[in-house]
């Protein structure tokens, strides 16, 4: 079945609504997200084999008539190893990720224009061209680059949401219309809620202690990082977290 996954990330194909929302997203929250999904993403193959474990195990462990519900996605290769197939939740991630980094890539080029804008005599514009391949992109803003900068820090924080991307129901493995993602405008706008557009609210009347604590805050309790998360991993794994 072919979804609109299968189609290249393109910031056109989004409403003019939710390009506006899109645009207003603080840059904090833009870059951060940019950088946790990014991690995510490129982590993923070196936390496989436990994603693999972790999915027969679950199997193995709760009774005949649940597994049917859960997708397996473990296949066998041609040398008889086993195969991941990754979490439809992951793939909306690493799509909604192709996305923010187009977003930062527009804004990029708005940077640079106003930079040549303030140049006497200069009225050469710098055209913004559609990236083939957003992944690629070499992401240049400050705010990123310093999350960046302490990638090793968060490396088990990666760990834990591949974990948690790793177990998802059947029906969250389809996407149809009957779906809550349907097509990216619906990523976009589960994206964009009130704790990522109101960001800068919060600073308001703030001195730099009290915006430091707030970031932490933030942070810790996951309004800032959007990571999707499947109701199959709620129920079997956050769920036994909380027995525990």
């Amino acid at each position: 079945m072919t979804t609109f996954l299968s189609k290249p990330a393109n910031l056109s194909t989004l409403s003019k609504e939710l390009n506006d929302k899109l645009s207003s997203v603080p840059d904090y929250p833009l870059d951060y997200n940019i950088f946790l999904f990014k991690g995510i993403k490129d982590s993923r193959k070196d936390f496989e084999k436990e994603l693999i474990d972790l999915r027969l195990d679950i199997f193995q462990s709760i009774p005949e008539e649940y597994g049917r519900l859960v997708f397996k996605g473990v296949e066998e290769g041609p040398n008889g190893e086993k195969l991941l197939i990754h979490t439809t939740t992951s793939k909306l991630q690493d799509r909604l990720l192709e996305l923010l980094i187009l977003e930062r890539h527009r804004r990029d080029i708005e940077i640079l224009n106003k930079m040549l804008d303030t140049k006497p005599g200069n009225d050469a514009k710098i055209k913004l061209v559609q990236l083939e391949d957003p992944l690629k992109y070499e992401i240049k803003s400050p705010i990123f680059n310093s999350f960046q900068a302490n990638a090793d820090s968060y490396k088990e924080s990666f760990k834990k949401f591949n974990i948690l991307q790793n177990i998802e129901y059947d029906f969250e493995n389809k996407l149809d219309d009957d779906g809550d993602i349907r097509d990216d405008n619906d990523l976009i706008d589960m994206f964009c809620n009130d704790d990522i557009l109101g960001f800068n609210k919060i600073f308001e009347g703030k001195d730099k202690e009290d915006k430091d604590k707030i970031i932490d805050e933030l942070f810790n309790d996951s309004r800032i990082g959007q990571v999707i998360i499947p109701l199959a991993s709620r129920a079997l794994l956050l769920g036994q977290e909380k027995e525990e």
